[in-house]
C-alpha cells in the first residue's frame, strides 16, 4: 500500500471525509484512478471495491487508465452529432487504430465522447487539450493528429 488514500484521509475535515471526494482528489493528483488506490480506499471506508468500482465506472468523469498526452473530446450534443460528430470520431478511431480503448497504442492521444460542451452554433466541436475547435469535417482529423504529433 502507498498510504496515500491514508494520508488524504488524514489531511480532510471529517465531514469531508467521503469517498466521492476522494475519488475526485485522486482523479486530479493521477489524471486516472490506480487500482491500488481504489482497494486503498476501499480497506479505509469498508466500502467494498466491486462498489466503488462501479461508482467510478458509472461517471465518464472518472478514467481507471492513464490518459494519452493529448485529450480529444468530441462534442455529442445534438447540435454536433447532426451535423457529423461520430463521423470525426470514426475518423480519429480509424486513423488512431482504436479498437478496445480509447488511447492510441502510442499513449500520444486519447479520443472521448462528451456530450454538449455547450458551443452548439460552432457544430461539431472537438475540444483539443483545453482549446476548443469548432466547424471540424472529418477529413480534418488526419492534420490534426499530425499538428498534435508535430509538437510532441
Amino acid at each position: 500500500m502507498s498510504g496515500y488514500v491514508e494520508q488524504l484521509w488524514d489531511q480532510l475535515p471529517e465531514n469531508e471525509r467521503q469517498a466521492m471526494n476522494i475519488l475526485n482528489k485522486i482523479q486530479t493528483e493521477y489524471g486516472f484512478i490506480p487500482r491500488n488506490l481504489l482497494f486503498e480506499l476501499a480497506e479505509r471506508t469498508g466500502i467494498p471495491e466491486s462498489q466503488l468500482h462501479g461508482l467510478v465506472s458509472f461517471f465518464k468523469a472518472y478514467r481507471t487508465t492513464p490518459a494519452g498526452k493529448h485529450r480529444i473530446r468530441i462534442c455529442y450534443g445534438t447540435a454536433c452529432y447532426a451535423r457529423g460528430a461520430s463521423l470525426i470520431y470514426d475518423r480519429f478511431a480509424e486513423e488512431l487504430k482504436l479498437e478496445s480503448g480509447d488511447t492510441s497504442a502510442d499513449g500520444l492521444v486519447t479520443v472521448e465522447q462528451v456530450y454538449c460542451v455547450g458551443a452548439c452554433s460552432q457544430a461539431p466541436v472537438i475540444i483539443q487539450d483545453e482549446e476548443i475547435k469548432n466547424r471540424i469535417q472529418s477529413y480534418q482529423v488526419p492534420l490534426l493528429l499530425n499538428d498534435l504529433r508535430k509538437k510532441s
